[in-house]
């Protein structure tokens, strides 16, 4: 049997329409995402990075922070190496007019000074033209640029919901009436919902959709309100992963408590995590400007030490408390009453890589390769060895038949006056 695949492997890779073919070792092994950074994020997701070339939704009502996730998780791929980022390239494309600068700010300057750097905000688009510029503006201006791949990129569509659709534009315009701009949105987000895998390639990059989660009425009476998203279904059925936020601002009014849920993941099973977002309205100077900042370490702690699906022998792998005053403890890590990222500090330390292979290994969080194992990966990517093509036999050669000598011209010679011999016809012997 096996040689019967090699002997038909060797067949279907002389087509050019075999497509990629592998292995189910192979496929678990050419896994690569961007790293994240928090062990709260890697158990939301599923695995220790963002899939690459993975179409992912943020849905949620308003002011559920969707938009401060985003701006969070891209920061990280577009910080330096030194303040612990990817050293990538972010692109937002605001489609709603109404993002804060203030926010923005404040957000990003946790992940040092990436503002004009290597992070950009594209406006002025409608949906439709926001899909279409990065299909035919900035994928074809990455390949020009970055011809190696050996760069991340993240870009953000904030958001589908608030958009506008050229349909939409012309008709009221012309003629004042309302256009089914919902209609339209939804086959945009078709279309680049299923085509996305396609259109990006190669190129290392993730794709992060806001949306606007609505309530509508059950169809069956006294059922539960049903949740809807603007852009249709497709983002159900094709979206690497959708995450439903929703929240409650703490009585103080400097935080909110979320609940970040996977409504939808292709690659794990439904998760939950709590995580805190908190500001502080005074400051004294600009950059203390409300001070923006996701509690990760704190959801970390939180996520190990209440799992959503009970609680068995995590235990004896990392046996976690958090405390009212949000303090952490942990017996395997020697930590008593401490600070949240101290707590998360010492788990990702490299002396504890078996507690957090253990741990990842319980809660299913799968281990995926890098971007420094991409770039490899890409660079030997066609390089495979082709059959190699069987020699054609040398000609043989011709004989080379031997030149007949040409006789020398003998010049003729003129008989002697006397014969030099005399020929005797007798029986004697000479």
């Amino acid at each position: 049997m096996a040689d019967f695949m090699d002997n038909m492997m060797d067949d279907l890779k002389k087509s050019d329409k075999a497509g990629v073919i592998t292995t189910v070792k192979e496929l678990k092994e050419n896994q690569f995402g961007m790293p994240l950074k928090h062990y709260a994020q890697q158990y939301l997701f599923g695995s220790t990075g963002l899939r690459l070339k993975v179409f992912h939704s943020i849905a949620g009502p308003p002011a559920a922070c969707k938009s401060p996730l985003l701006f969070d998780l891209m920061g990280h791929v577009c910080a330096s190496s030194d303040n612990g980022g990817l050293n990538g390239l972010g692109f937002v494309y605001e489609l709603e007019d109404k993002i804060s600068p203030t926010l923005l700010s404040s957000m990003m300057q946790r992940h040092g000074d990436i503002i004009g750097k290597s992070f950009r905000l594209v406006q002025g688009l409608t949906i439709e033209g926001a899909m279409g510029h990065i299909a035919t503006q900035l994928i074809p201006a990455y390949k020009k640029n970055i011809p190696k791949y050996d760069i991340p990129i993240i870009v953000g569509l904030d958001s589908i919901g608030g958009s506008a659709s050229s349909d939409t534009i012309g008709k009221i315009t012309t003629d004042g009436a309302v256009g089914k701009g919902f209609y339209d949105k939804a086959h945009y987000v078709k279309y680049f919902c299923e085509n996305s895998g396609h259109v990006i390639g190669d190129i290392p990059m993730v794709v992060i959709c806001i949306n606007q989660e609505k309530e509508s009425a059950a169809a069956t009476f006294g059922a539960r309100p049903q949740k809807k998203i603007t852009g249709g279904v497709s983002q159900i059925f094709k979206g690497g992963h959708m995450i439903s936020s929703s929240f409650y601002t703490h009585a103080s009014g400097t935080a909110k408590l979320l609940k970040l849920r996977t409504t939808k993941t292709s690659f794990c099973d439904a998760r939950m995590i709590e995580l805190t977002f908190s500001w502080n309205k005074f400051g004294a100077s600009e950059e203390d400007a409300y001070g923006h900042k996701f509690e990760w370490a704190l959801a970390s702690a939180r996520c190990i030490a209440a799992p959503e699906k009970g609680v068995g022998e995590i235990r004896d792998i990392c046996d976690v408390s958090v405390s009212d005053k949000e303090l952490v403890t942990c017996r395997q890590l020697n930590l008593k009453s401490a600070p949240a990222e101290e707590f998360e500090a010492a788990l990702f330390a490299p002396e504890n890589s078996k507690l957090l292979d253990d741990l990842r290994m319980y809660q299913k969080i799968e281990k995926i390769k890098g971007l420094d194992e991409y770039a490899k990966y890409i660079k030997n990517k066609g390089k495979e060895e082709k059959p190699a093509a069987a020699k054609k036999a040398a000609p043989a050669k011709k004989k080379t038949v031997a030149k007949k000598a040409t006789p020398k011209k003998v010049e003729a010679v003129k008989p002697p006056s006397k014969p030099l011999f005399s020929i005797d016809t007798g029986d004697k012997d000479d």
